[in-house]
């Protein structure tokens, strides 16, 4: 049965397409992650991320904020367990969509892949505040995306084929793909040491947890 999906149900696969490595709205660099430790300290007047409009430092009350909440290795297994429970939930109500046979069993199923209750779902499972869940599970899926993107583009250079051409367009030809391949940001490029072990330690398991989720996500929007 086929109906149209309300937008706000269709935000969770925009946000686990966010972390392709395109470029942000904001100007940064493909594959550049916001949401994780760094080594490096915020440059004088960047953004942190609030819900907000509260300046960095202190509430106009004089008290202090919380740190800005960042990417670490203590975060990895809870996001883990979170992703899958978002998948499971998302799995489930595909399986419902499927044997829908009208449109309240379809609305029905359609609401347990709500933003909000997607969320909900994720945050329960990896023991986080929602918000907490939400923008460190878009930091890991930016970082994985980079590293995708990074794989990929390398993939293509490593069966760049110039048999064929002259000496001159070939060596034209590796010339352009060299500047490709160094202007492409390395995603773990100033993480904390230990938080960038974690990452390449774990990156199959976790890429393979993110691919699923999208999987599903589409599966969804095909389903409905």
């Amino acid at each position: 049965m086929k109906i149209d999906i309300p937008a706000r149900l269709l935000l969770p696969l925009l946000l686990a397409l966010a972390g392709c490595g395109s470029d942000s709205s904001d100007g940064a660099a493909p594959g550049a992650t916001t949401g994780v430790a760094r080594d490096a300290a915020p440059q004088a007047g960047q953004e942190t991320p609030a819900d907000d409009a509260f300046a960095a430092g202190e509430h106009g009350d004089g008290e202090a904020m919380a740190p800005a909440l960042a990417l670490g290795v203590d975060h990895l297994d809870p996001l883990a367990r979170g992703i899958a429970a978002e998948s499971a939930r998302i799995e489930d109500a595909v399986e419902r969509l499927l044997a829908a046979t009208d449109d309240r069993e379809t609305l029905a199923a359609l609401s347990l892949i709500d933003t909000e209750r997607l969320d909900g779902v994720g945050a329960e499972a990896a023991g986080l505040p929602v918000h907490d869940y939400r923008f460190l599970r878009d930091a890991l899926y930016e970082h994985l995306g980079g590293v995708e993107t990074r794989e990929g583009m390398q993939a293509q250079y490593d069966q760049l084929d110039t048999e064929g051409m002259d000496e001159a367009t070939a060596a034209e030809t590796r010339r352009a793909a060299d500047q490709v391949m160094a202007a492409l940001p390395d995603p773990y490029a100033g993480l904390a040491p230990a938080l960038a072990e974690a990452l390449r330690q774990r990156h199959g398991e976790l890429a393979a947890l993110r691919r699923h989720h999208i999987a599903m996500l589409f599966k969804a929007v095909d389903g409905a």
